[in-house]
């Protein structure tokens, strides 16, 4: 039976962005002789499809895609192992001209047959016949002699010219055959939704009606109509106005949002291992070579050195040649041949592996993963043909194992071999009945930790700086394989232009050097430098300046995200980076600045710095903590990032002698600050005088009817509010107390506001101006709410709830502010206390103030 479609809705909609017409059909059996055929068949459309019709005309709003899909009709008649396509395109821009020209089918001559029903271009209601055999080409898929061994299969194509705006272009073609290595099951995944509109979209299934289907439409793809009727079932599947659907490129891995229709005829995943174990069961050929490799494993006497010796030999000679994903693209190559030719794909290299293992007495089986659907295969139907990729699974006593023949240049034990994060396997065993679940181990996670060590000399001197970095798990593969793929000279290169984006004229002292770490899945890269001019002279002379950003763990935290954005964004998931900068002063520095320690929803950064004399230490640690972040979580996560980077490294400054003098001279009072909080006393203290003299009314306020005498004047409640509102000022002289040594001395406030300084951070000018003029008009209102009690003006009452509420909003701004910068965020709990406990007083003292009779009874005035 013909396996039809588009398992992978990637690739497929990839060619559908080029405005190809995709069909991916499946490789010949290996091994088999198959020559370019000398043509393709012209005839018409066979009896059993129906015909469907194109709506008239394209929606207001999708001409802006260049092509729209008017119609896409597929047709399958399982019955006769015949495939149907029908399409009709609309060309709506200058863009979709050359693309939309352009149609593609790829089939597979070796049990396809392939016949072209019609090619028609249609202009202002006229038709023309564009199908010339002449203008088509048939071409292999595949040219390289390795690759051409698994990839079979032919494309016929064909480019119209003169295709103009307007224009409706018009095709029709079937493919008949089976592939012999599906054995009679049908399976597939139907794409309903593409990048770009479709008007009409329908899939029409015909299959015997005692062949049991199952159908599951995803995301947003409504259920299919299954008719029976004469022994023959008929499944019709139709969706109008589907829009086009772009996916980012940087989304998580197995996010497909697309409309899919997937089918499958597999009862179970007991049934879908069953039939993918059958394409594993090949005869293994005698080899010589293969068997003394097979006595080189048996030699080995501990079980889990014989499967690292075993991995690392099909992972190191045995070239991987990355060829179509579908199980059933080609059958496998006896594990003699593979490694007689010494290059394979996944499914190659797991039957290799596994025959050297269990011929090497070790517990070992195939697993098949998926790369499109990842962990999201669980949510499918059971079916061994959303499985693209192949693992195998290794049980030594009680331990189970992961490993992927297909990567290369592992080493260190089987518990830090990594393995892809796929969530879900299915094992190929007899006894399997289920999907396993199953993670990397965590000691194989990726972990790279950099030591930076620093010799800094005075600002006329050169310093050095030797770098020590080390990868483990993952890290250490990537690493591996990017010192196997490259020379050393360009490495060195790159390595040397990273450092120079910061120190410009750094220099190369010794050359890099790689090394392998014995006994685990580690290496060790080490450079060293020269780096002159690492002090930066100040604009204004005045003095120098380094910065030292920890670059790794900036790059870690990565950038915010353009918005708007419609899917999810990918994240480094099971990444952790650890960077130590130790800075060894040519004196001795006292360490100013203090560290933080940020988690939120997405990672965790930490950054503790400590100093003894004249040597510095710096470190910081970058944890990932999910694999994406969602829609509705981007702006947390761009505010997130935005002030975690703003946070990361320090500022050092140095003055010479002659400097610091000059320096000194200047230092001193804030007179800028100072100057600016004077104006707004008096502006204050000016607004807060008038108000007084205005309060003051003409005549007093008779008190309320039925008010006792006794209750005019202090006494009460009321003498607890006499006795806060006496005290109160002092509070905001100690807080102007604390003030003065930041905002009025001048080093301390450039320390915090001056970008060359090392606790430098661009909320603390607006954050600490705020409470000192908020500070400033509380303390005046506090005096003015003094004058009005003693006097017992009528506005008082009025007056200080205003001034509960204005407590309350200031606190507020007051943690807004301070939320903007890193090292206060401990301070947050205590403020937010505080805002708790002046909201309590405002809601007591509040209605008390306009409730009391003895309130009424004695501010009258």
């Amino acid at each position: 039976m013909i396996h039809r479609v588009m398992k992978l809705d990637s690739r497929f909609i990839l060619a559908l962005l080029s405005n190809l017409t995709l069909w991916t059909c499946l490789n010949t059996i290996e091994g088999a002789e198959t020559s370019t055929p000398s043509s393709f068949e012209i005839g018409p459309i066979s009896s059993w499809v129906k015909p469907i019709k194109a709506p008239g005309d394209a929606e207001p709003g999708m001409e802006s895609t260049g092509t729209v899909c008017m119609l896409v009709d597929r047709q399958e008649n399982i019955g006769l192992n015949a495939f149907y396509y029908h399409e009709v395109r609309k060309i709506t821009s200058k863009n979709g001209v050359q693309s939309g020209a352009s149609i593609s089918i790829y089939f597979n001559p070796s049990f396809e047959k392939f016949t072209w029903h019609s090619i028609q271009l249609i202009r202002d209601g006229r038709v023309s016949n564009r199908l010339d055999r002449s203008r088509i080409s048939l071409v292999p898929d595949e040219t390289d002699p390795e690759r051409a061994i698994y990839i079979t299969s032919y494309t016929a194509r064909i480019i119209l010219d003169d295709v103009q705006v307007g224009d409706v272009i018009e095709f029709a073609w079937t493919t008949e055959g089976a592939n012999p290595l599906l054995k009679g099951k049908y399976t597939g995944i139907y794409s309903i939704q593409w990048s770009f509109p479709i008007m009409r979209s329908v899939v029409r299934l015909l299959y015997p009606a005692n062949r049991k289907l199952a159908f599951q439409p995803q995301n947003s793809a409504v259920q299919p109509k299954v008719v029976t009727k004469n022994g023959v079932s008929e499944m019709w599947y139709e969706a109008v106005h589907v829009q086009g659907r772009k996916i980012e490129d940087d989304v998580p891995d197995g996010y497909a949002p697309r409309w899919r229709l997937h089918i499958s005829e597999f009862r179970d995943w007991e049934d879908s291992a069953r039939w993918a174990l059958s394409l594993f069961n090949i005869d293994v050929k005698a080899s010589q070579e293969l068997d003394a490799e097979v006595d080189k494993l048996r030699a080995i006497m501990d079980p889990e050195q014989r499967v690292i010796a075993a991995l690392q030999l099909t992972q190191d000679q045995i070239r991987y040649i990355k060829v179509g994903s579908s199980l059933v693209a080609h059958p496998l190559t006896a594990p003699g041949e593979v490694f007689r030719r010494r290059f394979a794909d996944d499914k190659d290299k797991v039957l290799l592996l596994v025959t050297l293992l269990r011929r090497a007495a070790v517990d070992a089986a195939p697993a098949l993963v998926s790369e499109s659907y990842y962990e999201g295969v669980r949510e499918l139907l059971p079916t061994p043909q959303v499985f693209d990729h192949a693992i195998v699974v290794v049980r030594l006593g009680q331990n189970t194992y992961w490993i992927d023949p297909s990567r290369s240049l592992q080493r260190g034990p089987l518990s830090q071999i990594y393995v892809g994060r796929y969530g879900y396997a299915l094992v190929l065993l007899p006894e399997t009945k289920q999907l396993t679940a199953f993670e990397p181990p965590q000691t194989s996670w990726p972990v790279k930790k950099v030591v930076e060590n620093y010799r800094v000399s005075p600002p006329d001197k050169d310093a050095e700086l030797e770098v020590v970095s080390e990868y483990r798990g993952l890290a250490a593969d990537r690493t591996r394989s990017y010192f196997r793929e490259n020379n050393r000279e360009e490495i060195q290169k790159r390595y040397l232009q990273y450092y120079t984006r910061t120190f410009p004229e750094i220099k190369i002292q010794r050359l890099l050097w790689y090394e392998e770490l014995p006994g685990e899945n580690a290496c060790r890269i080490t450079e060293s430098y020269i780096v002159p001019k690492i002090w930066k002279l100040s604009e204004d002379k005045d003095h120098y300046s380094l910065a030292l950003e920890p670059g790794d763990i900036s790059s870690a935290v990565g950038s915010t995200v353009s918005l708007p954005r419609n899917d999810p964004m990918k994240m480094d998931y099971l990444n952790s980076v650890l960077q130590e900068m130790n800075v060894e002063m040519f004196e001795e520095w006292p360490l100013k600045g203090k560290g933080q320690s940020v988690s939120n929803d997405f990672f965790r950064l930490r950054d503790e710095p400590t100093g003894t004399g004249s040597h510095i230490q710096l470190n910081f640690s970058y944890e990932a903590l999910k694999d994406r972040v969602e829609v509705n979580e981007l702006s947390k996560f761009n505010e997130a990032t935005s002030n975690a980077k703003d946070a990361l490294g320090y500022r050092f400054t140095y003055r010479f002698p002659e400097q610091l003098a000059q320096s000194k001279s200047r230092a001193g009072f804030n007179w800028a600050v100072a100057a600016a909080a004077l104006c707004f006393l008096g502006t204050a203290s000016y607004i807060a005088c008038r108000y007084f003299r205005e309060s003051k009314l003409r005549s007093a306020v008779p008190p309320p009817i039925d008010t006792p005498a006794r209750l005019n004047g202090m006494g009460g409640w009321l003498i607890l509010l006499a006795i806060g509102q006496i005290l109160r000022p002092i509070n905001y002289v100690r807080t102007a107390y604390d003030l003065y040594g930041t905002m009025f001395v001048i080093d301390p406030w450039r320390s915090l506001t001056d970008p060359t300084e090392t606790a430098y951070h661009p909320w603390w000018a607006p954050t600490l101006l705020f409470e000192l003029f908020f500070n400033i008009l509380t303390f005046v209102f506090c005096v003015l709410l003094i004058a009005l009690f003693l006097k017992k003006r009528f506005a008082w009452p009025r007056a200080f709830a205003a001034f509960l509420v204005l407590t309350i909003l200031g606190m507020a701004l007051d943690i807004f502010f301070m939320h903007h910068i890193p090292v206060e965020t401990e301070s947050f709990s205590s403020s937010i206390r505080d805002i708790v406990i002046s909201g309590a007083a405002a809601a007591i003292w509040i209605p008390y103030l306009y409730r009391s009779k003895r309130v009424k009874a004695t501010f009258r005035y």
